[in-house]
């Protein structure tokens, strides 16, 4: 049986500093925009100590997954609100009216209806 050895370099996430790389970099050009434009000692501590966070924060995701940060992206892109259990639109009821199903029927999902 033939054997295709799979190199450990190709199938590795891009990191940078040890965090996902989008992450810290991004991070990384936040903080020297505070430091750059506040040009004091406040902002200069406010932004190091934002990017130290934010570094040991990333460090920490990619040690738990280095895929962490686009499961997290494709989970929110397929985010939907909680639909309740009711009764369906067309159930004609007594005490209502069609157009009164069919608009309480909407808010209730979460659509909303005008």
């Amino acid at each position: 049986m033939r054997t295709v050895p799979i190199h450990r370099s190709l199938n590795r996430t891009n990191t940078f500093m040890g965090g996902d790389r989008e992450v810290v970099m991004c991070s990384a050009l936040l903080a020297f925009v505070t430091v750059f434009f506040g040009q004091s000692i406040e902002t200069t501590i406010i932004g190091i100590g934002f990017w130290i966070i934010t570094l040991a924060a990333a460090r920490r995701i990619n040690k738990a997954d280095p895929l962490m940060r686009k499961v997290y992206l494709s989970n929110m892109k397929f985010l939907q609100g909680y639909f309740p259990a009711h009764t369906h639109i067309m159930h004609k009821d007594s005490n209502s009216t069609y157009r009164q199903n069919f608009k309480s029927g909407f808010t209730r999902s979460g659509y909303g209806y005008k």
